[in-house]
Protein backbone atom coordinates (compact mmCIF):
# COMPACT_ATOMS: atom_id res chain seq x y z
CA UNK A 1 0.00 0.00 0.00
CA UNK A 2 1.19 3.48 -0.93
CA UNK A 3 2.72 5.62 2.46
CA UNK A 4 0.62 8.30 1.97
CA UNK A 5 -2.74 5.86 1.91
CA UNK A 6 -1.94 3.89 5.19
CA UNK A 7 -4.92 5.43 7.02
CA UNK A 8 -7.52 4.74 4.97
CA UNK A 9 -9.49 1.57 3.57
CA UNK A 10 -11.84 1.03 0.84
CA UNK A 11 -15.22 -0.30 1.11
CA UNK A 12 -17.75 -0.91 -1.94
CA UNK A 13 -20.20 1.88 -1.92
CA UNK A 14 -23.69 1.32 -4.10
CA UNK A 15 -25.35 4.59 -4.79
CA UNK A 16 -28.36 5.49 -6.62
CA UNK A 17 -28.18 6.82 -10.30
CA UNK A 18 -29.45 10.57 -9.95
CA UNK A 19 -31.69 10.84 -12.79
CA UNK A 20 -32.48 15.15 -12.63
CA UNK A 21 -29.37 14.90 -14.97
CA UNK A 22 -30.67 13.69 -17.78
CA UNK A 23 -30.04 15.68 -20.50
CA UNK A 24 -32.51 18.26 -22.23
CA UNK A 25 -30.06 19.85 -24.77
CA UNK A 26 -27.51 17.65 -27.21
CA UNK A 27 -25.04 20.35 -27.07
CA UNK A 28 -24.38 23.95 -25.90
CA UNK A 29 -23.96 26.10 -28.34
CA UNK A 30 -25.21 29.93 -27.55
CA UNK A 31 -24.81 29.18 -23.80
CA UNK A 32 -22.79 31.84 -22.29
CA UNK A 33 -20.13 30.53 -19.22
CA UNK A 34 -17.98 32.26 -17.00
CA UNK A 35 -15.46 29.84 -15.19
CA UNK A 36 -13.37 31.61 -12.24
CA UNK A 37 -9.81 30.08 -11.21
CA UNK A 38 -9.41 28.89 -14.65
CA UNK A 39 -5.81 29.58 -15.40
CA UNK A 40 -5.35 25.51 -15.42
CA UNK A 41 -6.44 22.57 -13.39
CA UNK A 42 -10.01 21.85 -12.48
CA UNK A 43 -11.20 25.07 -13.78
CA UNK A 44 -9.55 24.80 -16.95
CA UNK A 45 -10.76 21.79 -18.01
CA UNK A 46 -14.57 22.78 -17.35
CA UNK A 47 -13.96 25.65 -19.53
CA UNK A 48 -12.06 23.31 -22.32
CA UNK A 49 -15.80 21.30 -21.73
CA UNK A 50 -18.17 23.36 -21.96
CA UNK A 51 -16.39 24.98 -25.25
CA UNK A 52 -15.91 21.54 -26.76
CA UNK A 53 -19.84 21.60 -26.20
CA UNK A 54 -20.00 24.61 -28.50
CA UNK A 55 -20.58 27.20 -25.02
CA UNK A 56 -19.11 30.77 -25.26
CA UNK A 57 -16.50 30.95 -22.34
CA UNK A 58 -15.17 33.62 -20.59
CA UNK A 59 -12.28 32.26 -18.44
CA UNK A 60 -11.24 34.18 -15.43
CA UNK A 61 -7.53 34.41 -12.99
CA UNK A 62 -4.91 36.50 -11.85
CA UNK A 63 -1.99 34.79 -13.55
CA UNK A 64 -0.98 37.03 -16.61
CA UNK A 65 2.49 36.10 -16.37
CA UNK A 66 4.44 32.81 -16.50
CA UNK A 67 4.98 31.30 -12.80
CA UNK A 68 8.07 29.18 -12.45
CA UNK A 69 5.92 26.44 -10.56
CA UNK A 70 2.24 27.26 -12.47
CA UNK A 71 1.61 25.84 -15.82
CA UNK A 72 0.02 28.65 -18.34
CA UNK A 73 -1.65 32.16 -17.66
CA UNK A 74 -4.90 33.04 -18.36
CA UNK A 75 -4.28 34.02 -22.38
CA UNK A 76 -2.30 30.92 -22.64
CA UNK A 77 -5.65 29.16 -21.54
CA UNK A 78 -7.88 31.18 -23.68
CA UNK A 79 -5.63 30.31 -26.74
CA UNK A 80 -5.32 26.40 -25.81
CA UNK A 81 -9.03 26.27 -25.54
CA UNK A 82 -9.77 28.03 -28.66
CA UNK A 83 -7.44 25.92 -30.27
CA UNK A 84 -8.61 22.76 -29.22
CA UNK A 85 -12.62 23.85 -30.19
CA UNK A 86 -11.32 25.64 -33.60
CA UNK A 87 -13.29 28.22 -32.88
CA UNK A 88 -12.76 31.73 -30.90
CA UNK A 89 -15.27 30.32 -28.41
CA UNK A 90 -12.73 31.32 -25.17
CA UNK A 91 -12.41 34.78 -23.78
CA UNK A 92 -9.48 35.60 -20.96
CA UNK A 93 -9.87 38.14 -18.92
CA UNK A 94 -7.66 38.77 -16.11
CA UNK A 95 -9.13 39.22 -12.41
CA UNK A 96 -8.91 39.17 -8.81
CA UNK A 97 -11.90 38.15 -7.67
CA UNK A 98 -10.91 39.91 -3.84
CA UNK A 99 -11.44 43.44 -6.51
CA UNK A 100 -15.14 44.18 -7.40
CA UNK A 101 -14.56 46.54 -9.83
CA UNK A 102 -12.48 43.63 -11.31
CA UNK A 103 -15.50 41.46 -11.36
CA UNK A 104 -17.91 44.30 -12.55
CA UNK A 105 -15.20 44.41 -15.68
CA UNK A 106 -15.29 40.76 -16.24
CA UNK A 107 -19.27 40.39 -16.64
CA UNK A 108 -19.13 43.83 -18.72
CA UNK A 109 -16.81 42.53 -21.52
CA UNK A 110 -18.71 39.15 -21.23
CA UNK A 111 -21.89 40.90 -21.79
CA UNK A 112 -20.21 43.20 -24.92
CA UNK A 113 -18.69 39.95 -26.55
CA UNK A 114 -21.74 37.64 -26.04
CA UNK A 115 -24.41 39.35 -24.64
CA UNK A 116 -25.83 37.61 -21.94
CA UNK A 117 -24.69 34.99 -19.31
CA UNK A 118 -25.99 31.58 -18.73
CA UNK A 119 -24.03 29.99 -15.85
CA UNK A 120 -20.88 30.87 -13.65
CA UNK A 121 -18.49 28.37 -12.43
CA UNK A 122 -17.51 29.50 -9.31
CA UNK A 123 -13.83 27.64 -8.68
CA UNK A 124 -11.42 30.56 -7.41
CA UNK A 125 -9.79 29.24 -4.41
CA UNK A 126 -7.18 29.77 -1.56
CA UNK A 127 -5.74 26.84 0.10
CA UNK A 128 -3.29 27.59 3.18
CA UNK A 129 -3.55 24.42 5.23
CA UNK A 130 -2.48 24.93 8.69
CA UNK A 131 -3.55 24.17 12.73
CA UNK A 132 -5.25 26.88 14.54
CA UNK A 133 -1.91 27.86 16.37
CA UNK A 134 0.03 27.70 13.10
CA UNK A 135 -2.51 29.78 11.13
CA UNK A 136 -1.18 33.34 10.61
CA UNK A 137 -3.44 36.42 9.77
CA UNK A 138 -1.92 37.03 5.75
CA UNK A 139 -3.42 33.31 5.55
CA UNK A 140 -6.81 34.02 7.56
CA UNK A 141 -7.09 37.23 5.46
CA UNK A 142 -6.36 35.59 2.11
CA UNK A 143 -9.17 33.19 2.16
CA UNK A 144 -11.60 34.85 4.07
CA UNK A 145 -11.44 37.77 0.87
CA UNK A 146 -10.70 34.81 -1.51
CA UNK A 147 -12.75 32.05 -0.68
CA UNK A 148 -15.56 33.99 1.19
CA UNK A 149 -15.95 37.62 0.42
CA UNK A 150 -14.68 36.93 -3.44
CA UNK A 151 -17.21 34.20 -4.28
CA UNK A 152 -19.95 35.54 -2.41
CA UNK A 153 -19.39 39.40 -4.83
CA UNK A 154 -18.65 36.88 -8.13
CA UNK A 155 -21.69 34.96 -7.61
CA UNK A 156 -23.88 38.36 -6.48
CA UNK A 157 -22.72 40.19 -9.31
CA UNK A 158 -23.68 37.36 -12.09
CA UNK A 159 -26.84 36.75 -10.41
CA UNK A 160 -28.07 40.29 -10.62
CA UNK A 161 -27.74 39.56 -14.66
CA UNK A 162 -29.09 36.18 -14.66
CA UNK A 163 -31.90 36.15 -12.42
CA UNK A 164 -34.67 37.09 -14.66
CA UNK A 165 -34.08 33.91 -16.88
CA UNK A 166 -33.30 30.26 -15.96
CA UNK A 167 -29.51 29.37 -15.69
CA UNK A 168 -27.03 27.50 -13.86
CA UNK A 169 -24.28 28.21 -11.18
CA UNK A 170 -21.95 25.52 -9.94
CA UNK A 171 -19.97 26.00 -6.69
CA UNK A 172 -16.87 23.96 -6.43
CA UNK A 173 -17.26 23.19 -2.61
CA UNK A 174 -17.72 20.11 -0.69
CA UNK A 175 -21.07 18.74 -0.13
CA UNK A 176 -23.09 19.60 3.43
CA UNK A 177 -22.62 16.60 4.94
CA UNK A 178 -19.35 17.00 5.40
CA UNK A 179 -20.02 19.43 8.53
CA UNK A 180 -20.11 15.55 10.09
CA UNK A 181 -16.48 14.57 9.22
CA UNK A 182 -13.85 15.27 11.68
CA UNK A 183 -11.28 15.05 9.52
CA UNK A 184 -12.63 17.55 7.18
CA UNK A 185 -12.21 19.98 10.14
CA UNK A 186 -9.22 18.99 12.66
CA UNK A 187 -5.74 20.30 11.25
CA UNK A 188 -7.32 22.93 8.59
CA UNK A 189 -10.19 24.54 10.36
CA UNK A 190 -9.61 27.65 8.73
CA UNK A 191 -9.42 26.48 5.45
CA UNK A 192 -12.63 24.33 6.30
CA UNK A 193 -14.43 27.18 7.18
CA UNK A 194 -13.95 29.20 4.58
CA UNK A 195 -14.90 26.33 1.69
CA UNK A 196 -18.16 25.64 4.03
CA UNK A 197 -19.21 28.68 3.19
CA UNK A 198 -19.27 28.18 -0.30
CA UNK A 199 -21.34 25.45 0.04
CA UNK A 200 -23.71 27.50 2.31
CA UNK A 201 -24.29 29.82 -0.79
CA UNK A 202 -25.37 27.32 -2.86
CA UNK A 203 -27.95 25.94 -0.72
CA UNK A 204 -29.47 28.61 -0.11
CA UNK A 205 -29.29 30.53 -3.23
CA UNK A 206 -30.70 27.62 -4.61
CA UNK A 207 -33.59 28.84 -2.64
CA UNK A 208 -33.15 32.80 -2.99
CA UNK A 209 -32.96 32.01 -6.70
CA UNK A 210 -35.71 29.49 -8.19
CA UNK A 211 -35.11 29.80 -11.47
CA UNK A 212 -31.21 29.61 -10.96
CA UNK A 213 -29.80 25.62 -10.78
CA UNK A 214 -27.24 26.40 -7.94
CA UNK A 215 -25.07 22.79 -7.14
CA UNK A 216 -21.99 22.28 -5.62
CA UNK A 217 -19.59 20.08 -7.02
CA UNK A 218 -16.51 18.21 -5.18
CA UNK A 219 -14.08 15.59 -5.98
CA UNK A 220 -13.97 11.99 -4.59
CA UNK A 221 -10.36 11.39 -4.92
CA UNK A 222 -7.28 13.97 -4.76
CA UNK A 223 -7.11 15.81 -8.28
CA UNK A 224 -3.67 16.53 -10.67
CA UNK A 225 -3.59 19.56 -9.93
CA UNK A 226 -0.63 22.34 -8.87
CA UNK A 227 -1.80 22.24 -5.13
CA UNK A 228 -1.61 18.38 -5.13
CA UNK A 229 1.49 18.03 -6.67
CA UNK A 230 3.14 20.96 -4.95
CA UNK A 231 2.02 21.24 -1.74
CA UNK A 232 -0.25 17.85 -0.67
CA UNK A 233 2.87 15.19 -1.90
CA UNK A 234 4.23 15.82 -5.01
CA UNK A 235 4.25 12.98 -7.66
CA UNK A 236 3.58 10.13 -5.13
CA UNK A 237 -0.12 11.49 -4.34
CA UNK A 238 -0.44 12.75 -8.15
CA UNK A 239 0.20 9.04 -9.05
CA UNK A 240 -2.76 7.91 -6.61
CA UNK A 241 -5.38 10.76 -8.07
CA UNK A 242 -7.55 11.31 -10.74
CA UNK A 243 -7.31 13.38 -13.68
CA UNK A 244 -8.98 16.94 -13.96
CA UNK A 245 -11.07 15.28 -16.87
CA UNK A 246 -13.79 14.35 -14.18
CA UNK A 247 -14.59 17.04 -12.75
CA UNK A 248 -14.69 18.98 -16.39
CA UNK A 249 -16.98 15.80 -17.91
CA UNK A 250 -19.07 15.92 -14.46
CA UNK A 251 -19.98 19.78 -14.36
CA UNK A 252 -20.60 19.31 -18.23
CA UNK A 253 -22.77 16.58 -17.54
CA UNK A 254 -24.67 19.09 -14.73
CA UNK A 255 -24.98 22.48 -17.33
CA UNK A 256 -26.51 19.85 -19.83
CA UNK A 257 -29.23 19.26 -17.19
CA UNK A 258 -32.58 20.59 -16.77
CA UNK A 259 -32.31 23.62 -14.49
CA UNK A 260 -35.27 23.08 -13.12
CA UNK A 261 -34.95 19.39 -11.82
CA UNK A 262 -31.59 19.37 -11.64
CA UNK A 263 -31.22 21.94 -8.61
CA UNK A 264 -30.19 22.29 -4.54
CA UNK A 265 -27.92 19.44 -5.50
CA UNK A 266 -24.01 18.68 -3.74
CA UNK A 267 -22.72 16.16 -6.09
CA UNK A 268 -19.55 14.38 -5.88
CA UNK A 269 -17.50 13.81 -9.16
CA UNK A 270 -18.26 10.10 -9.85
CA UNK A 271 -21.76 9.67 -8.91
CA UNK A 272 -22.08 12.41 -11.89
CA UNK A 273 -20.17 10.40 -13.80
CA UNK A 274 -22.04 6.96 -13.12
CA UNK A 275 -25.45 8.33 -13.31
CA UNK A 276 -24.65 9.13 -17.29
CA UNK A 277 -23.72 5.65 -17.26
CA UNK A 278 -19.80 5.95 -17.97
CA UNK A 279 -17.21 4.23 -16.04
CA UNK A 280 -15.02 6.44 -13.70
CA UNK A 281 -12.02 3.94 -13.88
CA UNK A 282 -11.49 6.06 -17.04
CA UNK A 283 -9.97 8.87 -15.33
CA UNK A 284 -7.01 7.26 -13.38
CA UNK A 285 -3.51 9.26 -13.95
CA UNK A 286 -2.06 5.52 -13.29
CA UNK A 287 -4.13 3.06 -15.52
CA UNK A 288 -2.10 0.61 -13.19
CA UNK A 289 -3.44 2.13 -9.95
CA UNK A 290 -7.06 0.25 -8.79
CA UNK A 291 -9.76 2.29 -7.94
CA UNK A 292 -9.25 1.22 -4.37
CA UNK A 293 -6.42 2.62 -3.93
CA UNK A 294 -6.86 6.10 -5.33
CA UNK A 295 -6.34 8.95 -2.93
CA UNK A 296 -9.24 9.97 -1.30
CA UNK A 297 -9.74 14.27 -1.39
CA UNK A 298 -10.22 16.66 1.37
CA UNK A 299 -9.17 19.77 -0.59
CA UNK A 300 -9.45 21.48 -3.71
Amino acid sequence: MNSIKKNYAFVLKSIKKDRTLKPVVENLKGKTYIVSGASRGIGYNIAKKLAIQGANVTIVGKTIQKHPKLEGTIYSAAEDICDIVKKPLCMGIPCDIRVPKEIDHVINETLDVYGKIDGVVLNASALCLNTTLKQTEKEVDLMSRVNINGTYLFGQKCLQNMHKSSGHMLIIAPPIDMLYNDEWWVNHLYYSMSKFNMSLMAKYWNKEFQNIAVNTLWPRTTINTAPVQNLLGGDAMVNISRTTDIMGDAAKHIFKSDPMLCNGKHFIDDEVIVSMDQDSEQYRVNKQIKEKDLMPDFFC
